[in-house]
């Protein structure tokens, strides 16, 4: 993103007067430049912020999807100020890394969700990578976010690489503890995880107990593809809304921008009631 210098990546994430939705890529999935087609389809299509992870372990191929997305932003952006072809578009978003071990880190990024898997059952993804990352962090200094990472059930892939010892959706008390433990950590950011490809999403029920138990930016993401899902996320409180195996399923350019935008205008309209 074209960052002004009197943004605040932090403020961006929390000022919004509605829920935002954010484009998670795995730059595993499709090149760099595939990569870059999807994200502006995406901001076509309103999206509000770029993540940057998934299953990759290559950090070149993470490096090098960055670099790719944002020197299409600036050109984008570029031609913005000179002809007025983009004056009613938006053009830049921010991208984040939202990584899933401290080898995957870039230094083209505007920013990083660092995250703590707080229901890990090893300390791997609750502290150990994180602490590899902090040198590379600070010989950068790259931006960073402070992010409490829960994975609910069904957990999906990301349940078992993480080893992540899934939250039962039913279990009212216990979802309350995890999400005061965010809370009276003062992360910054609370991700609810379902997984990709989840079904069915996490509910609006659960997604307000999040809402009124915890005072940051509240993520939620995990097999969220159709206006009714996303909607049950609105009506939950949620902050942003993240969706990444939606653009997996789509080779036509203009029939992703179609159904994104469709799904994103929900997102983006006030809770019912």
């Amino acid at each position: 993103m074209i960052l002004d210098d009197e943004i605040n990546l932090l403020d961006y994430l929390s000022n919004g007067k509605s829920t935002r939705h954010a484009t998670l890529i795995d730059p595993e999935k499709q090149s760099p430049e595939e990569a870059s087609m999807i994200c502006q389809t995406a901001i076509e299509a309103g999206t509000d912020l770029i993540l940057i992870g998934g299953s990759t372990t290559d950090k070149s191929s993470v490096d090098r999807t960055v670099e790719v997305i944002q020197e299409t932003m600036e050109l984008q952006h570029w031609a913005s100020t000179q002809n007025g072809i983009f004056d009613e578009q938006k053009t830049t978003v921010p991208v984040l890394l939202f990584p899933n071990a401290s080898s995957t880190l870039t230094n083209k990024s505007d920013g990083i969700l660092f995250m703590s898997l707080l229901n890990g059952k090893s300390p791997k993804y609750i502290v150990e990578e994180q602490r590899k990352a902090t040198e590379f962090i600070k010989n950068y200094n790259i931006t960073t976010i402070s992010t409490a990472y829960l994975i609910f059930e069904p957990g999906m892939k990301v349940g078992n690489v993480s080893n992540a010892d899934l939250i039962n959706t039913e279990d009212t008390d216990n979802i309350k503890s995890w999400i005061r433990l965010a809370e009276y950590f003062k992360f910054s950011i609370l991700y609810l995880e379902a997984g990709s490809g989840a079904f069915p999403p996490l509910n609006e029920k659960i997604i307000k107990i999040a809402k009124n138990e915890y005072n940051g930016i509240l993520f939620v993401g995990g097999g969220i593809r159709t206006p009714e899902q996303a909607r049950e996320a609105v009506n939950g409180g949620a902050n942003w809304i993240v969706t990444g195996n939606l653009i997996e399923s789509f080779e036509n350019y203009n029939l992703l921008k179609t159904k994104l935008k469709i799904l994103i205008d929900n997102i983006k309209k006030p809770p019912d009631g």
